[in-house]
């Protein structure tokens, strides 16, 4: 999206504090948060930020040189940073250096915070009054959902939905700057991990049609109960007409929360549908009459699909589209990926911060597609944010655990270790193994020494464990396994 410096200026709490000359006010400017989307074609403005990103203090103020290097002709500063002398002699030097690229200036109070009202400026102004935004969310599958309704409307509309897994309020804003005018559909991945946000986002974006895809365990420790999640959950709902359409999982909290809001309200099904055939390359299904592909594994993916087929009908999208969308859909992130080394077969599925739902949909689907592997091996690491409900929870996924044709159990991590003593008193013909957190992944590493050692006998070996963490990364394990067994 461009904008007019006016634009900017207007919408976004701002004033001039440097200009190089009056042609400024006729040519016009793209917004970003993002270093690596400067380009050198003359039109940037870079807006530098402070705030906590998925828990980590993040200040991009000391990367505005490197913009105006790469190509930024402007910027964006704000009047806190002109306090601290370090980014008052930062912002000096970089005018005095670069006083021949630089258009202009803007200082705001808050760099940030006007990025986000040059975004409610952006949707109430700058689309077309057809455009259509669809929102998904969900304690569990908002991703794949998402990729799915993607997948679906571009078979025949221009829809963004920028990089997938972005989730969270900084991005969100900053999206919908991104986006083309022209676009007929936007598409967001909304995150509820912090209280409130869900609600700002309805308000934000004005949604069209809402996804709830399920809710569970996840940030339990943080909302109390599943009701309290699912409330959360649903006030994506609050700016929803009574002509627009949420799509829900099917569940008592769900609907007991939804009944706050006025608009199509469709609820689906766990199960709801004929399963024909799935494994490891995919699923096929029956689901109101009509057979459905998917080139991914696991039933909960169907869940998943049913939701953005019910979706996609509500706006008027054809079969033909429909099918064709979810046959290309492909997962996103470090979901489900399959590599063989001689006779072993290892799966990695480690996107996220696990819930106990995630861990018992993935298991099953594991061991149902891995169900004649003489030796069938799983890696769990813990549940994070679930309070003072940790032990309770973990206590739960080890009982299902110990019922499972299951030949060992590796568990990572202080918070796995309630499942392994668990099935060590209980489940003895499982064996298990505990390994603490790791203190990096690499072939040197106790846990990963460990996986590198046993993979030498037929087996089938599934890594569910956590993806994104500040410490760990447990999706580095893969690489290891393909440069030490691959050599890639």
């Amino acid at each position: 999206m461009k904008y007019t410096l006016k634009e900017i200026l207007a919408n976004t709490s701002s004033y001039l504090f440097y200009r190089r000359g009056e042609e400024i006010f006729n040519k016009t400017y793209r917004p970003t948060i993002l270093l690596k989307e400067v380009k050198p074609d003359g039109d940037i403005i870079y807006f530098p930020f402070s705030a906590v990103v998925n828990n980590i203090p993040t200040e991009t103020f000391s990367d505005t040189e490197a913009a105006i290097i790469k190509g930024a002709r402007a910027f964006a500063f704000d009047e806190e940073r002109m306090r601290d002398r370090k980014f008052l002699d930062m912002l000096y030097d970089i005018l005095k250096k670069y006083e021949d690229r630089i258009d202009f200036v803007i200082m705001t109070q808050n760099a940030l915070n006007a990025m986000f009202l040059l975004a409610q400026y952006t949707r109430a102004k700058k689309f077309s009054k057809d455009l259509k935004v669809i929102c998904v969310t969900g304690s569990i599958g908002k991703t794949s959902t998402t990729e799915m309704v993607y997948s679906i409307f571009k078979q025949k509309h221009k829809i963004f939905r920028g990089d997938p897994m972005v989730n969270l309020r900084l991005r969100i804003n900053h999206k919908l700057i991104e986006a083309d005018s022209d676009c007929e559909y936007l598409l967001f991945e909304c995150s509820g991990a912090i209280k409130g946000y869900l609600k700002k986002f309805s308000e934000l974006l004005v949604p069209d049609g809402v996804i709830l895809s399920k809710v569970g365990t996840e940030n339990l420790g943080k909302y109390g109960s599943i009701q309290n999640i699912a409330d959360e959950k649903c006030s994506l709902m609050t700016c929803l007409r009574p002509d627009s359409t949420a799509v829900l999982n099917d569940s008592p909290e769900i609907r007991n929360a939804a009944r706050n809001y006025n608009c199509k309200q469709i609820f689906t099904k766990e199960g709801d549908y004929k399963l024909i055939k799935t494994d490891n390359s995919g699923s096929e299904f029956l689901y109101k009459g009509e057979k459905y592909t998917l080139s991914v594994a696991g039933e909960h993916q169907i869940n998943n699909a049913i939701k953005a087929i019910e979706l996609a009908k509500s706006f008027n999208i054809d079969d033909e589209s429909i099918k064709k969308g979810l046959f290309e859909f492909q997962s996103v992130g470090s979901r489900w990926m399959t590599d063989k080394y001689k006779d072993a077969v290892v799966v990695t599925d480690a996107p996220n911060n696990p819930s106990y739902e995630t861990m018992i949909s993935c298991i099953t689907t594991f061991l149902n597609i891995y169900k004649d592997s003489p030796l069938k091996r799983v890696v769990i690491s813990g549940i994070r944010e679930l309070g003072t409900y940790e032990k309770e929870v973990h206590t739960k996924l080890a009982e299902f655990i110990a019922q499972q044709d299951i030949d060992e159990l590796i568990c990572v991590e202080k918070e796995a270790k309630t499942v392994y003593d668990y099935i060590k008193e209980k489940a003895p013909h499982i064996k298990t193994v505990y390994f603490d957190k790791p203190e990096d992944i690499d072939e040197n590493d106790p846990f990963v020494k460990y996986i590198l050692d046993t993979l030498d006998e037929k087996q089938a070996l599934l890594i569910k464990a956590q993806g994104i963490d500040p410490v760990v990364m447990y999706e580095k394990v893969r690489l290891v396994l393909n440069r030490i067994l691959k050599g890639i």
